[in-house]
């Protein structure tokens, strides 16, 4: 559960700086380092529940459909169902946002940013849990 964690702070950290540089507006006011810290603290006050939430039981889910898998595409197929389950929450966190916006209709037209938000955290949790499993196999008992 630890190198589940370390992944959840690792992956949001990533999509807290996709905010961070969508939020980043230099139009209006002077350049700061303080506008990029700004823009990290909201992301991750706001990425690291939905990536615990979501991000833990797909990486376990993920983790009982790759276990018994051998072959050298192992990690291919990880990484891609990384990416499935990743669009997958996208689209989950689309329609509940849909839901709310007071139309009487399913309306997406916030699903491609919410979708490379979503693979800017999924894609680094997929690759720090592949890591994780690759480092901790490789190493020798003490």
């Amino acid at each position: 559960m630890f190198k589940k964690i370390i992944s959840v702070l690792i992956s949001s950290l990533c999509g807290s700086l996709v905010v961070a540089v969508a939020t980043f507006d230099t139009s209006y006011e002077q350049i700061t380092f303080n506008n990029l810290i700004a823009g990290l603290v909201l992301g991750l006050m706001y990425i690291i529940p939905i990536v615990t939430v979501l991000g833990i039981p797909s990486s376990i889910l993920i983790d009982i459909l790759i276990k018994n898998r051998n072959g050298k595409y192992k990690k291919l197929i990880e990484i891609a169902l990384y990416i499935i389950f990743g669009v997958i929450g996208a689209t989950i966190v689309s329609l509940i946002i849909s839901l709310d916006d007071g139309t009487n209709g399913v309306n997406l037209l916030a699903f491609k940013r919410i979708c490379i938000l979503a693979l800017s955290c999924s894609v680094p949790f997929g690759i720090c849990s592949i890591l994780w499993n690759y480092r901790l196999k490789k190493s020798p008992s003490h």
